[in-house]
């Protein structure tokens, strides 16, 4: 599986949020609470969503997991929200279905990035839904992101 090497510019994600371990987290409870609050944000394009990730701990596994739109600022964040800004980065994207994120997140880390000549970048990591992601449709594709650097 070969990624798509692109530059995404600085952007400010707003929702709620979740720590703990995967195993632990209802990730899909999160999304479903998040999903009729989305005309709270008023900044915000609903049709575009974003699951990141970031604040990984090798020791205990835990880390945080924010369901959240792209919006223009960060000044109006709904109560039971928070805010995160992402750094302008380069990214290997990797297309899948929801049925494939995990098996594809362990393949661009196990074996497509030992031997990419790149290296995992500092900052969040995210899933990219866009326009015409249908969450029903088990065929609809998403887009995991993978934050990089040249690995010389």
């Amino acid at each position: 599986m070969e990624p798509q090497i692109v530059s995404k510019p600085t952007m400010t994600l707003v929702g709620p949020k979740l720590h703990g371990k995967l195993e632990g987290m209802d990730i899909k409870a999160l999304w479903n609470g998040f999903g009729p609050r989305m005309a709270e944000m008023k900044d915000a394009n609903p049709a575009v969503c974003y699951g990141a990730m970031d604040n990984y701990s090798e020791a205990t596994g835990e880390f945080d997991y924010l369901a959240a739109c792209e919006a223009k600022t960060a000044a109006a964040v709904p109560t039971g929200m928070v805010s995160w800004n992402i750094p302008a980065q380069t990214y290997a994207v990797f297309p899948c279905t929801l049925p494939q994120v995990g098996e594809t997140w362990m393949t661009a880390y196990q074996q497509w990035l030992p031997q990419s000549g790149y290296q995992r970048a500092a900052g969040p990591e995210f899933e990219l839904y866009d326009e015409q992601f249908n969450p029903q449709d088990p065929a609809a594709v998403l887009y995991l992101y993978v934050p990089i650097v040249n690995a010389n």
